[in-house]
């Protein structure tokens, strides 16, 4: 591997000589020395420099997309060769949404560690919109998301079928009928996640089907903060049934019966056609087909 284009990296990303110098564990004039060479091969300068920071100019910018590209090339080069001489091994970046990420995710990594304890799993979670940019940018190399990740990069596969409930906490004064009709639920406070997450899309889904139009809608950063808000009589939600479990055994929350729910949603597989799969990758994902068996 050429080091003057790992040097150069670092320097780019980091904005700094001696913050690149240290994450490599070299000297600062050996940083810049590498610079230096790499800038007199291309025959142009690469870096604007000051006492305040460092940028890509132009030339940088171009350089530094193909160093990324160059280095990414070579790694998966490096994995190949070893998957035709070894078990699956190496890191793997998963990406998953929410609800997945905590409820779901966990078990499958604890079998993944079990069976193939090589496999170095890093994890990032966020809602759907944000894995399918993490996935489309390179950071991970598959993501299990709730719903569905168009794209004509993508491919998108159904894995496990969620059940999701409207609930409501059992400290508060609601209706107490065995059933409950769409119209009843207009009126109350709903609670519902940020745009983006593939819950919050369930939602609005549900609304226009039924043409509803709650009087007052709180939006929430994540599932924890909505089920205590329902919990503490703060207003109403719709979510998947593994998320709330706890709470209905521990009798704080419980599931309204209401016409046209529960409500089924897929959860997916999404990976990037235009990415090699490593051995890791196609493991982990046998994984998540073979184990998960939500609601089906």
């Amino acid at each position: 591997m050429d080091q003057h284009l790992v040097v150069f990296k670092e320097v780019a990303a980091r904005k700094s000589f001696s913050r690149a110098a240290e994450a490599l564990h070299m000297s600062q004039p050996a940083v810049s020395q590498y610079i230096a060479a790499l800038e007199k091969e291309l025959g142009t300068r690469l870096l604007e420099r000051s006492n305040m920071f460092v940028e890509l100019n132009k030339a940088g910018k171009i350089v530094y997309q193909y160093t990324l590209e160059i280095l990414r090339n070579y790694e998966q080069m490096q994995i190949l060769v070893s998957d035709l001489k070894n078990e699956p091994r190496g890191e793997l970046k998963i990406g998953a949404s929410y609800t997945i990420g905590e409820y779901v995710l966990p078990r499958l990594l604890a079998e993944l560690q079990e069976t193939y304890p090589q496999i170095v799993p890093e994890v990032s979670i966020g809602n759907t919109e944000e894995i399918g940019s993490k996935l489309l940018n390179h950071e991970i190399d598959i993501g299990l998301i709730e719903g569905n990740y168009s794209h004509q990069q993508m491919s998108v596969e159904q894995f496990a079928t969620d059940k999701m409930y409207i609930i409501v906490g059992n400290r508060t004064s609601f209706i107490t009928e065995e059933q409950f009709s769409i119209g009843d639920l207009e009126k109350e406070t709903w609670i519902i996640r940020e745009e983006g997450s593939g819950t919050r899309k369930v939602v609005e889904e549900f609304f226009q089907k039924h043409h509803l139009s709650p009087e007052r809608i709180l939006t929430f950063g994540s599932t924890q903060t909505i089920k205590e808000g329902v919990e503490a009589g703060l207003g109403i939600s719709l979510l998947s049934d593994l998320t709330f479990a706890k709470e209905i055994q521990l009798n704080r929350i419980r599931k309204l019966s209401v016409d046209d729910t529960p409500i089924q949603r897929k959860f997916s597989i999404i990976k990037n056609h235009y990415e090699f799969h490593p051995k890791a990758l196609q493991v982990f994902e046998n994984l998540v087909k073979h184990t998960i068996n939500i609601g089906s």
